[in-house]
């Protein structure tokens, strides 16, 4: 009984708080019959509701008993009875209420144009994974058959690589490597993939079809030791160490079968983008890019 006690005087003490903040959501209908009136605001049973389906997760199981219930609609009270006192001291008039108001709307506004923004690509790609960018059982078989040899004989790679955003700090990057400088002390203090920079560049292993092609290839055609020239992707600009490589076992049709199929959707895909980009047009300001490099990052 104290714990129940304890737990509702502490819901108390912290309700205020927490209803002023959702009290700017959305509220629930406002039909119904009215559960409580104070001065002429009205506190309706789907209002009631709308408010205790908002309750933090931690409080709802209390307020789905009647105590809790009955504890609710006390700090829905304590609500209309600080906003009509609100009206009184002119709250709605005061400068800085007005500026979080209007902050408030533009964040909202934002948020609701991303919401709406991220709906529509997810729309649009299921319906082009449905269609132009599907890879068929054929397409699969095919793909398996002409590249026989990747899945009789699969070949595991380790690698480590360094991305450069930049051919010219590739070079710079590379420059380094020739004078002397370990790879690993290269990769940590210039390398763009903070992944992969703290470890010296270290890469996962990986076989064929995990990494972009010229990725790939690049690394196959080096021997153990052996450092690459610059090697560009559309990740920007990589310098790659082939670390080693081991005979993996044979890998069935069926075994690669969905594996393979997401290869060729990602190709589509990106073959597509590659078209549309080229038919809309794609400019970058590299300048007004370089800004955010020069520009320090947030104080904590």
């Amino acid at each position: 009984m104290k714990q129940t006690v304890m737990r509702g005087l502490f819901f108390v003490s912290t309700g205020v708080a927490l209803g002023l903040l959702s009290s700017a959501c959305k509220r629930a209908g406002t039909e119904g019959p009215v559960v409580a009136q104070v001065g002429s605001e009205k506190i309706t049973i789907d209002n009631l509701r709308g408010r205790l389906r908002e309750a933090p997760a931690a409080y709802q199981q209390y307020v789905a008993s009647p105590d809790g219930r009955r504890q609710f609609l006390n700090l829905l009270i304590r609500e209309k009875v600080l906003l009509s006192e609100s009206k009184g001291l002119g709250i709605t008039k005061d400068p800085a209420y007005q500026k979080a108001v209007e902050k408030f709307k533009a964040d909202a506004d934002r948020r609701l144009k991303e919401y709406e923004e991220t709906l529509q690509i997810e729309s649009a790609l299921r319906r082009l994974r449905a269609k132009e960018l599907a890879a068929t059982d054929a397409d699969v078989e095919k793909y398996y058959t002409d590249h026989l040899a990747d899945y009789q004989k699969p070949i595991e790679i380790s690698a480590s690589h360094i991305l450069l955003s930049s051919e010219a700090d590739a070079q710079t990057a590379l420059n380094r490597l020739k004078a002397g400088d370990t790879f690993e002390q290269v990769a940590k203090e210039m390398s763009k993939d903070p992944a992969t920079a703290v470890h010296g560049g270290k890469l996962a292993p990986f076989r064929h079809g995990m990494l972009v092609p010229e990725f790939e290839n690049a690394a196959a055609a080096l021997r153990n030791g052996q450092i690459s020239g610059i090697v560009k992707t559309q990740f920007g600009f990589h310098i790659i160490k082939k670390i080693g490589e081991k005979q993996l076992p044979a890998r069935s049709a069926a075994e690669v079968k969905e594996e393979i199929r997401a290869m060729l959707e990602r190709d589509k895909f990106n073959q597509w983008v590659a078209a549309k980009q080229a038919t809309l047009g794609v400019k970058v300001d590299e300048q007004t890019m370089a800004q955010l490099s020069a520009e320090e990052s947030p104080k904590p």
